[in-house]
């Protein structure tokens, strides 16, 4: 049955165009485009401007260039979404952007809380398209896509007056183009006039109807709770429907299809006056593969594609060679909520009998025997409350002459607003690790789902809890290769308790391996600041070639692989300097590397035809399935129908995975599969992930280790300990 992308052909003109060429200069290029905006194109490339025109003239002298379009595809795409521009905002419609065009819909009927809180509601939930160009096995097409944007029409003033606090808000100006930029957070307010502290700690005024806030989840949700109080969850739960049901296939195809054919039916050109040529998405089937699933391995080598069945079947991997059996567990909890987190930690340790998966608990499921528990509890929810409460659990197995292999650590949502310092949460987590106790925390939230939900949830939560306390469940089966193989995730966190200057973006480094035919993940894990990054990696990295290679007993001579999977927009010289820099020191063996960008905001889809009468994820592909896009890029999708739990939860993302130039190692197909192998091996929950452990487990270290870097006291030097062999961030 037919599978199509969202990428329509663009016929390319066999035409040239007259140009004009100029060296780049900012100030020159920002004036050029304001003055002559209505005539002429200009378009950035490296250290020069190239200016296109109507009829062969420029406003400036330069350097006269013919260009054949069919020769210049890059130049072709450019033109194309500048008439796109043109035409739009002919039309009075704003499109903002290029990379890709935005376009936000003013249809009051393309507002999605309308229905919901009435067309007079402040806050819409507006249909956005994007428009943009790629190339697909070397031919240009074009993108459309359709989502949702938070959008605020009304200013500050409307606030002000409906007696909503916006103090401490962070508020935006709207620019001639219709952009709206940050301005600063509200620090007061004298009748209608804001002051408002600027990123740079400076106070500036500003008219209350000149600003607006911005159009956050936080003000969002707020403004929610101002308006309609206790019901705000219930608004918020069907608010979150209507958008993923918007978002679904067979929607998101059909708006798409009627702004095709809207460009389709308009004669619209680009500056020479050539009509934009539009053709239909072709049938992409016969060029998609589905990639087989992935084998795990079990205790005593047992294998299963379905963890689930491979645990029950032949238990864990470590089975027989777990050292914390009969595990010694603390539990922190409130005062008040004893009785009911008792009940909620016997159905985590023994499980529950009317689960599907969960009959027989973490105990039973993991080989673990009895486990020993003792409760501890908190007089309230301040910081000194859980200190005091942690360090009486510390000292107590101290006296008894060893240490808990487990806390259970009872927290709340609330605790989410708190400040690092000022937060049990971390406190407590950092307290526990200095003592080399791994923590796995729960809400008082939770206990209150009923056993079907619960047991789900405990599953997860008891995998995570075996691989915390150094336990293996499983490894994921590869077939060996001549080389022996590390595959190094990158990933990132933003951290600060406040936006703006004391905002931190944090990178998180984990290392996962081949070595045996399978894969395990390495202890081996940094968190730094971007500055430090570099550093880091080459150290981390020259860390694990020496470990592993007296673990794995290299052979002068034998090929390394080294696998570097990123979310960046691009790999940056630093980074592939500081890999050879490795590399350079390691001359005995060959050593070969591949940089992988992973990318899921590129704006792609596939409907496949095939789950047109699906009950859930309609249109959407099955998991596994891929389209090389070209030689170095591939589509691939990690989540597919099936693995959609309900009827809206919208259409999947894939993943573009695109190799870089200067890697030595390009094999795109090998890669991907690779990639999507790791995307099954999280051992924090049991559903396939839409993104790779090596990106997941990574992101995971940067948001902890950068939390608790804020601490007063905190030094990663902690985790050197056996805490940081374990899997502490799940």
């Amino acid at each position: 049955m037919p599978i199509n992308l969202n990428a329509f052909p663009l016929r390319i003109p066999n035409r040239s165009l007259e140009t004009c060429r100029i060296p780049y200069d900012k100030e020159s290029l920002d004036s050029l485009r304001s003055q002559h905006r209505a005539t002429h194109a200009f378009r950035r490339q490296g250290e020069n401007v190239r200016i296109f025109g109507s009829d062969g003239r420029f406003p400036v002298s330069g350097s006269p260039e013919t260009l054949a379009l069919q020769d210049n595809l890059g130049v072709f795409c450019f033109l194309v979404k500048d008439g796109l521009t043109r035409h739009l905002a002919g039309l009075g419609r704003r499109p903002l952007g290029f990379k890709p065009i935005e376009l936000v819909s003013a249809k009051p009927e393309d507002n999605l809380l309308a229905s919901l809180l009435g067309n007079a509601y402040p806050f819409q939930i507006c249909a956005k398209y994007s428009i943009d160009t790629r190339f697909i096995q070397g031919q240009p097409f074009l993108l459309i896509d359709c989502s949702t944007r938070k959008v605020l029409r009304e200013s500050c003033l409307y606030f002000v007056e409906k007696g909503f606090n916006i103090l401490g808000r962070y508020v935006v100006t709207e620019e001639q183009d219709g952009y709206r930029k940050r301005f600063g957070s509200v620090a007061s307010l004298k009748g209608e006039t804001l002051h408002v502290t600027r990123r740079d700690g400076q106070v500036q005024q500003i008219q209350a109807k000149d600003a607006y806030l911005e159009a956050s989840r936080t003000n969002f949700d707020d403004y929610i709770v101002h308006t309609h109080g206790a019901k705000k969850d219930a608004i918020v739960e069907r608010i979150r429907q209507t958008v993923s049901v918007f978002n679904g296939g067979v929607n998101k195809k059909e708006r798409i299809e009627t702004l095709k054919k809207y460009f389709q039916s308009k004669t619209i050109p680009m500056i020479d006056g050539t009509r934009i040529e539009i053709d239909e998405a072709p049938d992409i089937q016969a060029q998609c593969d589905q990639m087989p699933r992935p084998v795990f391995v079990f205790n005593d080598n047992g294998e299963a594609d379905w963890t689930e069945k491979g645990l029950t079947q032949y238990g864990p991997y470590t089975k027989r060679t777990f050292d914390r059996n009969d595990p010694s567990i603390c539990v922190i909890c409130a005062q008040q909520d004893k009785g009911r987190v008792e009940q909620f930690v016997r159905k985590l340790l023994k499980g529950i009998s009317s689960s599907k998966y969960f009959k027989g608990g973490l105990e039973s499921k993991f080989s673990l025997g009895t486990s020993r528990v003792e409760v501890f509890t908190t007089a309230t929810d301040s910081v000194a409350a859980y200190k005091t409460a942690i360090e009486s659990a510390i000292r107590k197995k101290a006296d008894d002459g060893g240490r808990w292999d487990l806390a259970l650590v009872q927290v709340r949502q609330s605790f989410k607003k708190l400040k690092v310092a000022e937060n049990p949460y971390y406190v407590g987590k950092s307290l526990f690790f200095l003592h080399q106790v791994p923590v796995q925390d729960f809400t008082m939230e939770l206990l209150g789902q009923s056993d079907i939900s619960l047991g789900y949830s405990l599953n997860n939560m008891a995998l995570a809890c075996y691989a915390k306390t150094g336990g293996v469940p499983w490894l994921l089966k590869s077939s060996p290769t001549l080389s022996h193989e590390l595959v190094i995730g990158i990933g990132s966190a933003n951290i600060g308790q406040e936006r703006g200057a004391d905002n931190q973006r944090i990178m998180g480094i984990t290392t996962v391996f081949s070595g045996d035919g399978s894969y395990i993940v390495s202890n081996t894990s940094k968190a730094v600041v971007p500055e430090a990054y570099c550093e880091a990696l080459t150290a981390v990295l020259s860390e694990t070639i020496e470990k592993i290679q007296k673990r794995m007993n290299w052979q002068k001579g034998d090929t390394i692989r080294l696998v570097f999977h990123a979310q960046v927009k691009k790999f940056n010289k630093e980074e592939i300097e500081a890999v050879r820099a490795v590399i350079d020191k390691y001359r005995e063996y060959q050593i070969e590397y591949a940089f992988l960008k992973i990318s899921e905001d590129h704006g792609l889809h596939m409907f496949d035809t095939a789950t047109t009468g699906a009950q859930k994820g309609r249109l959407a592909p099955q998991r596994g399935k891929t389209l090389k896009l070209s030689k170095s890029e591939m589509l691939v999708y990690l989540i597919g129908q099936r693995e959609l739990r309900q009827d809206t939860d919208g259409h999947p993302r894939g993943l573009i995975v695109d190799v870089h130039r200067d890697s030595t190692f390009k094999d795109i197909k090998y890669l991907s599969a690779q990639l999507y192998s790791f995307a099954s091996h999280s051992w924090r929950s049991y559903f396939p992930n839409p993104m790779p452990v090596t990106i997941s487990y990574s992101d995971l270290i940067a948001r902890n280790l950068g939390w608790l870097n804020q601490l007063p006291g905190w030094n990663d030097s902690v985790m050197i300990g056996k805490i940081g062999q374990s899997q502490w961030f799940l």
